[in-house]
């Protein structure tokens, strides 16, 4: 089962990633990893949340354009090579994006894969621990 990723088109300017966090700060939504790319007229703001349904309806409400998006979050303990090894047994796989859930003991990356379901049994098979959207809400006491 695949995490889901919230993904918010904001417009470039101040004051937009300010309005999107408190309206998830006001639904008692957390954050748990973001990644914020640019264009020259919008913005591409992904979020992985606990409950990522809620944050939709509540951003959806405020006017924003948002979306949810499967996505791999796999963990890899936090050593050198770790990341390497994780791209190696995905070498036949086309990585759109990626960027980092982050803890002290090891790191997940969440990973947007056209052939997710491929993707996540040749992690699985290869010992890589392929995270679900109930252990990201694990995560967030307030779930």
């Amino acid at each position: 089962m695949a995490v889901k990723q919230v993904t918010v088109f904001i417009g470039n300017k101040e004051g937009r990633i300010e309005k999107v966090t408190e309206i998830l700060k006001e639904s008692n939504i957390n954050i748990s990893s973001l990644s914020l790319a640019e264009a020259v007229d919008f913005g591409l703001l992904r979020l992985i949340v606990a409950r990522p349904e809620d944050a939709k309806d509540a951003l959806k409400k405020e006017g924003l354009s948002v979306k949810l998006s499967d996505v791999i979050a796999v963990e890899i303990s936090n050593d050198p090579g770790s990341l390497h090894d994780l791209l190696t047994t995905l070498k036949d796989y086309n990585i759109e994006y990626m960027y980092v859930l982050s803890s002290v003991d090891s790191a997940s990356l969440i990973m947007k894969i056209k052939d997710y379901d491929s993707a996540e049994n040749v992690l699985s098979s290869n010992g890589f621990k392929v995270l679900k959207q109930e252990d990201i809400a694990k995560q967030d006491h307030r779930s």
